[in-house]
């Protein structure tokens, strides 16, 4: 079983129906914060009350519209009537809308939405994009009009019902008229559409009554699960390793327990007695140092003299590093040859070393190391550390700096010295292409592992409870979080465990509202790059939580998926079962999501 799978299954079948404001649905909430904080996302947990569910929300409204059809019957009654009638329709049309009204007045409970941010760092006077993403994690309790039988007209019903609503105030308004006070007609054609919402009533009862929440794998645990997969593929993996934990400090009585003590192990303090402190000698200078090291030499690295043993026949003396000629030069290759020689010979006879000058044992000048170092450089190898700065042996700096004069003058290219002098200004030859590949070098090394379509956005990952119960999550988060969603760009994934994936278009119940045209623009180009058969389509049915931020005039899109019939796959039903999760399914909306993601 993949990943995206595991979750839905923990979901689904591990913790089962999750309705709003259960202790079931604070166990999902429990299990995504986990899955948040184990990628080492920082994870925040908005605590809220809303409603328990959103039946009583309607079925408030039709009792009060029906109440007010059969008042209106008495003339009396008739102008309270069209009062009363008006004000439920114009409830309900909110409610349906995405707005609390009748909602604030019901029972509550608590429930929670999930946060999880991925800000990167930015640079100064950078701004990151934002991007939400959004699904939510309860389940729904299943009604007569979303079986399978009725469930293709769902659209239609609900449809339907506003318009039932709003009928019934303007007849009763009709009849209360004067002129239409002999039409006793008027009366009878309001109770038809009051007797269809009566049917409603009713159907919405049996739901809350007598129907249980379904497990919710495909409405949401899938869109969960995808949520989750793609945080799993944006947000790199926690390097445990470099988390660094504290020592366990054990006693004695735990070490003696576990016996793993030596026999003659003293495992307790004794401080030392006084007057034992042994107090640390004091500097006394370096000793019998001498710091004449001889000329520089860039050729090659220094090495340590070895002192040879003491010997007591004259021997060749090596080549000393402080010769009086500061500028003599020798290959490293024959000084280590030779002196590597004369080491081994003097150390293998361990005898004293004389100290011959130059009148005994000294070689002759022509072999003297100076002397072919000096003629080297007469030969134009210019391998000295005078050659490499570009100075001659008569070179006197207080004289060259009165000539120079000013810093500028030193880029003329016609002044002896030269802007970096001797061998060391050869470089400049090459000044544009070294200057062009180091740039390009440390470009590498900085942006290597950085992923540039994801380090400039700021990513939100919500988990939204009470969704079922009027979107109560999504509404507590925009509540909350208004200011900071102005530009944010948010994607709700919804019902993507069976059938194809699709981007929504337009949505909407008593009125449509289009998809952010940025979204929807940019959903069409990553489905075509990346292959995937994905296309954008309107949705007729329940407002999603991206449905509530459109009417909120924020930046929003909804991801969902369609059976062959175009509806959601086992939608509020008791078949919405993980046998009935497709995985390809999921993780073609993980795939797609993640494509968009990174594009926008």
């Amino acid at each position: 079983m993949s990943q995206v799978m595991e979750h839905v299954r923990q979901l689904a079948d591990v913790i089962g129906p999750r309705p709003a404001t259960t202790d079931a649905e604070a166990k999902a909430a429990d299990y995504i914060e986990d899955v948040f904080r184990a990628r080492g996302l920082d994870v925040e947990r908005q605590e809220f009350d809303c409603p328990r569910t959103r039946t009583w929300v309607h079925v408030t409204s039709y009792a009060l519209i029906v109440a007010a059809a059969v008042l209106a019957n008495w003339d009396k009654w008739a102008p309270a009537a069209v009062v009363l009638s008006s004000l439920a329709a114009i409830a309900l049309w909110l409610e349906l809308d995405g707005r609390a009204v009748v909602s604030r007045l019901m029972p509550k409970g608590p429930s929670q939405n999930i946060i999880a941010r991925q800000v990167p760092r930015a640079r100064r006077g950078e701004r990151l994009r934002k991007v939400v993403i959004v699904a939510h994690y309860d389940s729904a309790k299943p009604s007569l009009i979303t079986s399978p039988s009725i469930v293709k007209n769902y659209t239609a019903i609900v449809g339907s019902v506003r318009w039932l609503a709003a009928a019934v105030p303007l007849l009763l308004l009709v009849g209360a008229l004067p002129f239409a006070a002999e039409w006793g007609w008027v009366w009878y054609v309001a109770l038809a559409p009051a007797a269809l919402l009566a049917l409603m009533l009713a159907v919405e009862l049996h739901s809350e009554l007598f129907m249980h929440a379904t497990d919710g794998a495909n409405d949401n645990a899938s869109g969960v699960a995808a949520m989750l997969a793609v945080m799993e593929a944006t947000v790199p993996e926690v390097d445990v390793t470099a988390q660094r934990t504290q020592p366990i400090r054990r006693g004695r009585l735990v070490a003696e327990e576990a016996d793993v003590v030596l026999e003659d192990a003293i495992l307790d303090y004794q401080p030392s007695a006084a007057g034992t402190v042994r107090e640390a000698p004091l500097f006394d200078g370096f000793g019998d140092v001498g710091w004449e090291t001889g000329p520089l030499d860039s050729t090659r690295p220094p090495v340590a003299p070895t002192r040879p043993a003491p010997s007591t026949r004259p021997v060749t003396p090596a080549p000393s590093w402080s010769d009086a000629d500061e500028d003599a030069d020798v290959s490293w290759e024959e000084t280590s040859q030779r002196g590597g020689r004369w080491a081994d010979e003097e150390a293998s006879e361990g005898q004293e070393r004389l100290d011959l000058g130059d009148e005994a044992g000294s070689p002759p000048e022509a072999e003297r190391p100076g002397r072919r170092r000096r003629q080297a450089r007469d030969e134009g190898d210019p391998r000295g550390v005078r050659d490499w700065l570009g100075i001659g042996r008569g070179f006197e700096v207080r004289k060259a700096g009165r000539e120079i004069g000013t810093w500028d003058a030193l880029a003329d290219d016609e002044d002896d010295f030269g802007f970096k002098a001797g061998t060391a200004g050869d470089a400049e030859v090459y000044e544009d292409e070294f200057a062009a590949e180091e740039a390009a070098r440390i470009r590498r090394r900085v942006t290597e592992n950085v992923d540039r379509a994801l380090s400039e956005k700021e990513i939100w990952f919500v988990a939204t409870g009470a969704k079922e119960s009027g979107a109560s999550g999504m509404r507590a988060f925009l509540d909350t979080y208004s200011d900071d969603l102005e530009d944010a760009l948010i994607i709700n994934i919804d019902t993507v465990g069976a059938g194809t994936t699709a981007f929504i278009t337009d949505e909407g119940v008593t009125r449509r509202k289009q998809s952010d045209r940025r979204l929807a623009s940019q959903a069409r180009r990553t489905a075509r790059e990346n292959d995937l058969p994905i296309k954008g389509r309107p949705f007729r049915g329940v407002r999603t939580d991206a449905g509530l931020a459109l009417v909120r005039g924020l930046k929003a899109m909804s991801i969902m998926a369609f059976d062959i019939n175009n509806r959601l796959a086992n939608w509020h039903w008791r078949t919405d079962t993980i046998e009935g999760v497709q995985e390809h399914t999921v993780e073609q909306a993980t795939e797609f999501v993640t494509a968009l993601l990174r594009d926008l």
